[in-house]
């Protein structure tokens, strides 16, 4: 068994460092606050004087106010609301001024104030870019782009366009990502509005009558001299008689149809069907 002084020694031992341990843990902290509150003790102000300079600076060099608006995509480039002509079939027209017409193209873009107008046996299909809106000019159409207006709501940016019809007929295809965004069309009966968020398709002439296509999400809302009519999806208004009714088949919802399929329903130029 062992000698219980020689156990007595051993613990004194143990003792003895884990006290001379905790002694040098102390006096490394120590040092090493010191340390830190003379490295603190330089720095601090330097990095005020950094932190005051860029402040300084900012107000000798303020940054120049905004200059103008503009809607740029993802690759940075800018985006106006004018239509382009996506398809042009026959003998189509436009004019800045209403009194001289050259030939539309495939591509031209077209600006507020033009004047469109389509040939007997012809049509065209415009895009209103950054509406998510196409458009048809059926045969012997004309239409004039009366206003293109961008307007910023908080940080949101809207559209706001307003064609005249004046002869013929306009097939529309709305996909409105923007709730304010607007397309209304004038003609001799009166304002057709398409506002807000969604989906439609819709057929206006010129003499008044008015379809809003199966499916549609958007109504279409026309104010007249008689008030505003709301005209929801498979229902059509004709201005002669002042009544709603269910849709019947004809030959101009064929055709939209056929449109509808050539912008996949969405605004998107897909293949062009015959005629």
């Amino acid at each position: 068994m062992p000698d219980q002084s020689d156990m007595l020694n051993r613990d004194h031992y143990h003792v003895n460092a884990a006290a001379d341990a905790i002694s040098w843990c102390y006096n490394t902290f120590a040092e090493f606050w010191s340390t830190v509150k003379n490295v603190l003790r330089a720095a601090v102000p330097i990095a005020i004087l950094a932190l005051g300079r860029p402040a300084v600076s900012q107000a000798q060099n303020p940054l120049p106010a905004p200059t103008g608006f503009r809607i740029a995509s993802a690759d940075g480039a800018v985006i106006l609301p004018q239509p382009v002509a996506l398809r042009v079939l026959g003998k189509c027209d436009y004019s800045q001024d209403g009194i001289t017409f050259t030939n539309l193209e495939r591509g031209h873009i077209l600006e507020q104030g033009t004047v469109l107008r389509t040939g007997e046996d012809a049509r065209a299909d415009l895009l209103l870019r950054r509406t998510g809106t196409t458009l048809r000019l059926q045969a012997g159409t004309e239409i004039k782009i009366d206003r293109l207006v961008i307007t910023i709501k908080g940080h949101l940016a809207t559209v706001h366009t307003l064609l005249k019809l004046r002869k013929g007929t306009i097939f529309a295809v709305v996909c409105s990502a923007v709730a304010d965004d607007t397309l209304e069309i004038w003609n001799a009966a009166g304002r057709s509005v398409v506002e807000g968020c969604g989906t439609g398709n819709y057929i206006i002439t010129a003499n008044g009558t008015y379809v809003t296509g199966i499916g549609s999400i958007i109504p279409l809302k026309l104010i007249g001299e008689n008030g505003i009519t709301i005209i929801t999806a498979g229902q059509q208004f004709t201005q002669q008689d002042g009544k709603l009714r269910a849709l019947s088949r004809s030959k101009d919802l064929v055709q939209m149809d056929q449109f509808m399929t050539s912008t996949d329903g969405t605004g998107a130029a897909g293949p062009s069907p015959e005629p």
